[in-house]
């Protein structure tokens, strides 16, 4: 059986920014914790921050390190392993956060840091200009308000750098809630899935909306052909490669992943998000995403993922003879509905 996942809307989350003084003693290690756990995480940080891009950031510690596991009773259980999360906070007292492996090595699975980051090096690139979206409840006739999705959410940003990167006609009708607009219009193109929140994925019960991403790309390719924008969609099984070339070239991506809730890492799902980023760093390779179940204080913050929790790709790019419309003729996703 596929498996079904789930969103959640904005509502709860935001990283805090506190007054952090660097001399501090280190964070409290909540719950049973392997010797030298710390030491491992804090070698994370200190290799990231040696990077050119997070040079501010030299200085930070870890607080509230604590080991992760599922939530047993979760209602479509995503199989990952427990794993160690931490807390950044940053000398100037930004904060972010930090997940690695519990077992083996601790190779690091995924971090991100709430600041404007501008990252291109050899090794690294982000792509500027993606417009960020966070999940929003709609209304609904006759019932309760029901999330944006994921699916369509993370397609609005796509939709959302387009317009401003020379395809303007891609606004059509959309009034001065653009993104949201564009979230409505796709989903307008979907077959959308409720999905009730018996986990706690949201603060106050809100109705998860979940669809395919394959069907993502074709309602990406409708919504173009309908607006006379001359750009071709295709679904893909995800490849690294593939992502780095779309980066390099100027063109954000939309993708599939398993993931944890940031702020509530107990809790996964099968997530849709915009690729706006590749990263190689010590033998492994990571996405960067513009999550939209991630309200930072900085909207365009990047959140870094291992490129292993990646199973598909949605690519948008200029309709040239070597570009092919999307029919949808490969295999389904692994996960099915992506509702996260």
């Amino acid at each position: 059986m596929a498996l079904l996942s789930r969103l959640i809307q904005l509502a709860c989350f935001a990283l805090h920014v506190g007054a952090a003084d660097a001399a501090e003693p280190p964070g409290p290690i909540i719950g049973k914790v392997e010797p030298g756990t710390r030491a491992q995480g804090q070698a994370h940080v200190t290799l990231l921050t040696a990077l050119p891009w997070l040079s501010d950031w030299k200085g930070s510690r870890l607080e509230e390190i604590r080991l992760v596991e599922q939530k047993p009773d979760q209602t479509w259980p995503t199989g990952l392993p427990p794993a160690w999360w931490a807390k950044v906070v940053g000398p100037r007292g930004g904060t972010g956060y930090l997940a690695w492996d519990s077992t083996g090595s601790g190779r690091l699975l995924e971090f991100a840091f709430d600041a404007p980051l501008a990252v291109a090096t050899p090794s690294a690139k982000v792509l500027a200009g993606v417009p960020a979206l966070q999940q929003f409840p709609i209304p609904q006739i006759g019932g309760p308000p029901i999330a944006s999705g994921c699916v369509p959410t993370a397609g609005a940003s796509v939709l959302g750098f387009w317009i401003a990167h020379g395809q303007p006609q891609w606004r059509g009708d959309a009034g001065t809630h653009l993104l949201q607009d564009f979230a409505r219009r796709l989903r307008s193109r979907l077959k959308m899935e409720p999905v009730p929140d018996k986990d706690g994925y949201t603060e106050d019960g809100l109705t998860l909306a979940g669809a395919m991403p394959q069907d993502l790309a074709r309602a990406i390719q409708v919504d173009a052909d309908a607006h006379q924008v001359p750009l071709a969609s295709q679904w893909h099984r995800f490849n690294f490669d593939t992502l780095k070339s779309e980066i390099e070239a100027g063109r954000p991506c939309v993708a599939s992943c398993t993931v944890r809730l940031p702020h509530k890492p107990h809790l996964s799902w099968g997530h849709e998000v915009a690729a706006v980023g590749w990263m190689q760093l010590d033998g492994s390779a990571f996405v960067g995403v513009s999550d939209n179940f991630y309200p930072t204080r900085t909207p365009d913050a990047v959140r870094w993922i291992c490129a292993s929790a990646f199973n598909s790709l949605i690519t948008v790019r200029p309709a040239t003879a070597g570009a092919t419309k999307e029919s949808i003729t490969t295999a389904p996703s692994p996960l099915g509905i992506s509702g996260g």
